[in-house]
């Protein structure tokens, strides 16, 4: 009977269990979000950041080319951050769309950026007082999928001073940073183009994961 129960258990477990593409993320679980709902704590902006089940869209408009979202219930400084996204194809040739991942943000002037354009490009931005500085670039990064619909995985590790940016289990580049001396920094989304343009098409984000890292 006890078996029996047990075998129950698990299958109920791999049941209910998130699926996406994020692997290799360590440690604890601190946050994860599969948009099932709107509860996750995201600020929200409709239409420009929105969570329409199971996904949390987000982009610019014809007022800015992009669009920010933080996550105000739950923080994260070291720690191993991940997000399954669709990424639409560039407007134009001048006019490629992004996403990203936020990261040890106090506010949406001071944070850093790890960001995936539809052009394969990847590249660690850092934000200081809304003043934007580049601290790699990659282009036409071979692991990004870019095929139509197709789903992609970035993942970000900020642990013991080293900032580490992977997309889809592909090593990009590691650069030490800083440690901030804030233990409990904010994590968000953005996603947006080049040039503002009006009715973009949207980033979908399918799902959000922060683990401590170790």
């Amino acid at each position: 009977m006890l078996r029996t129960l047990s075998v129950v258990t698990a299958l109920q477990l791999l049941t209910w269990a998130p699926s996406w593409a994020c692997t290799g993320q360590v440690g604890a679980a601190i946050f994860q979000d599969t948009f099932a709902d709107d509860t996750g704590g995201w600020t929200l902006d409709p239409p420009d950041a929105t969570i329409k089940p199971p996904v949390f869209l987000i982009s610019g408009d014809a007022n800015d080319p992009a669009a920010f979202s933080l996550n105000q219930t739950f923080n994260a400084t070291d720690g191993d951050y991940c997000m399954d996204f669709v990424l639409p194809a560039a407007i134009a040739a001048n006019n490629q769309m992004y996403t990203g991942i936020l990261f040890r943000a106090t506010d949406s002037n001071n944070l850093l950026a790890a960001s995936v354009g539809s052009n394969g490009s990847v590249s660690l931005n850092k934000e200081t007082s809304g003043n934007l500085s580049t601290l790699f670039s990659v282009q036409k990064s071979p692991a990004f999928v870019s095929t139509a619909n197709a789903l992609n995985s970035l993942r970000v590790t900020a642990l013991s001073g080293v900032i580490t940016v992977y997309l889809n289990g592909t090593q990009i580049k590691s650069i030490r940073a800083q440690e901030p001396t804030n233990p409990a920094l904010s994590f968000g989304i953005f996603g947006g183009s080049d040039t503002a343009v009006a009715n973009p098409p949207q980033v979908q984000i399918k799902s959000y994961s922060v683990t401590a890292g170790k």
